[in-house]
């Protein structure tokens, strides 16, 4: 009487097949394989080799997503501590960026150098094209702060993401007065609305990787 073989792990799939199998799954079924085969037809050694480095393969990628998951936390708690160490300590940060969610306003700000009469603030994608055009009216030299709505020109909101910042100030005799995008302010809090640590300068959230000195 014939034995009946034994289907290999690359033979026909079931029905409603898993995408992937966990390293407990993958033994007991080469284990299973090893103790229902056809004694006349042993599974050929080329193939017990295969799936021996399948498995192995598997163990590592397990493995190198654990380590992966253990930096990220590590990386998130050494955020969180040196954010919390800059309350109360003077920080300058460039905002030639502005972070959008999928609500709610940007803040920027800006130093002038000197009296400016207008400000206009153009605001681009990752692709440099222009979104949108805020102006504003000028003002003293020093610190000042704006808010973006998150809309484009024609009204539209725009997808969450980082987005570039250029800015052009006039003084009174239409001379071009220095405009940097950037804050210095004590840091009074630190935020975590969006899941990562924000510095709370006056009415401006900066993030931590933003940050250009911080003053002793």
């Amino acid at each position: 009487m014939e034995i009946p073989k034994t289907t290999s792990l690359t033979g026909s799939a079931p029905t409603t097949p898993k995408s992937t199998l966990d390293r407990d799954a993958f033994l007991r079924l080469l284990v299973t394989q090893l103790q229902n085969q056809d004694p006349l037809d042993p599974m050929d050694a080329r193939e017990m080799v295969t799936q021996l480095s399948e498995l192995t393969g598997v163990e590592k990628l397990e493995s190198i997503e654990a380590q992966l998951g253990a930096l990220q936390i590590a990386s998130a708690g050494i955020a969180n501590v040196q954010a919390s160490g800059l309350v109360g300590r003077t920080v300058t940060a460039d905002l030639s960026s502005l972070r959008v969610e999928e609500t709610g306003d940007a803040t920027g700000a800006y130093t002038l150098s000197g009296s400016a009469q207008s400000v206009t603030i153009t605001i681009y994608d990752a692709d440099g094209n222009a979104l949108r055009t805020i102006e504003r009216p000028g003002g003293a030299a020093g610190s000042h702060t704006y808010d973006w709505d998150g809309l484009d020109d024609e009204g539209n909101r725009v997808p969450p993401g980082r987005y570039r910042v250029e800015l052009e100030a006039t003084g009174e005799s239409g001379a071009p007065v220095e405009a940097r995008s950037e804050v210095r302010g004590m840091v009074t809090s630190v935020t975590y609305d969006g899941g990562y640590p924000e510095l709370r300068i006056g009415d401006t959230r900066v993030l931590l990787g933003d940050v250009k000195s911080i003053e002793a």
